[in-house]
C-alpha cells in the first residue's frame, strides 16, 4: 500500500516542479488573479494541469511498456535524462517573464482550453516528465497484460495533476495577497529557484552515474 502512496507523492512533487517555472500559462493565471477573479485564474491553471496529467500518464505508461529496455540501459538513460533536465533548467534560468498590467479578459472556458492547448503543444513537458521519472528511478512501474490498471502509474499521474493544481491554487492565493509586490523581477526569482532545484537534481543524478562508473 505504501508504494502507490510513494508514487503519489513523487507525482505531486513533479507536478509542482514542472508547473512552477514561469511561462505563458503562469503569466495568464497571474494576470487573471491580479486583475480579475481569483477563481477564474485557478480554473485556467487547471487547464494546464489536465495537459500535465496527460503527458504524465503518457510518460508513465510508456516507461511501463519499455521497462525491460530501461532496466538494461539504466545508466545511459539517466545520463540522457540528466542532460535533458540541465537543458530545461538552463532555459528556465535564462527566460525573462513579463507581466502586462493591462491584460485582455476572456472567458474562463476559453482560458482553460487555451492553457490546455499550450501545454499539449509543448513537447518539453513530456520530455520533462520522462527526464524526471528516469532521474528518480521510477521506470519500474510494473509489467503485465493489464498495464492500464497499474496502480503505481495511475497514482503517479493523479499526483502530477494534484501537484499542478496545488501550484495554481498557491499562485492565485499569493497573487491576491501580494498583488502590489508582484513584478517581473519576482517572476525571474521564481524561475531561478525552479531552475536551481531541477538543475541540482540533474547534477546529483549525473554525479551518481559517474561514481558508479568509477566504482565498477
Amino acid at each position: 500500500m505504501m508504494e502507490p502512496i510513494g508514487y503519489l507523492l513523487w507525482g505531486i512533487g513533479f507536478g509542482i516542479a514542472l508547473s512552477a517555472p514561469v511561462g505563458p500559462i503562469n503569466i495568464i493565471v497571474l494576470r487573471r488573479a491580479l486583475f480579475g477573479k481569483a477563481a477564474d485564474g485557478f480554473l485556467i491553471g487547471l487547464g494546464g494541469a489536465f495537459g500535465d496529467a496527460f503527458y504524465a500518464a503518457l510518460a508513465a505508461f510508456g516507461l511501463n511498456a519499455i521497462f525491460d529496455m530501461i532496466e538494461e540501459y539504466e545508466m545511459p538513460l539517466k545520463i540522457v535524462g540528466g542532460i535533458i533536465m540541465l537543458i530545461f533548467a538552463y532555459r528556465i534560468w535564462n527566460s525573462h517573464p513579463h507581466i502586462d498590467r493591462t491584460p485582455k479578459q476572456g472567458g474562463v472556458k476559453r482560458g482553460m482550453f487555451g492553457s490546455l492547448v499550450l501545454t499539449l503543444t509543448n513537447p518539453g513537458v513530456f520530455l520533462g516528465f520522462v527526464g524526471l521519472y528516469t532521474l528518480a528511478g521510477l521506470g519500474s512501474l510494473g509489467t503485465g497484460a493489464h498495464w492500464w490498471l497499474n496502480m503505481n502509474a495511475i497514482m503517479l499521474t493523479v499526483g502530477v495533476f494534484s501537484g499542478a493544481a496545488i501550484w495554481w491554487a498557491t499562485l492565485v492565493i499569493l497573487a491576491r495577497k501580494f498583488r502590489e509586490k508582484i513584478n517581473d523581477k519576482l517572476l525571474e526569482v521564481i524561475n531561478h529557484v525552479s531552475a536551481a532545484v531541477i538543475g541540482l537534481f540533474a547534477l546529483i543524478t549525473l554525479g551518481s552515474v559517474f561514481l558508479s562508473a568509477l566504482i565498477k
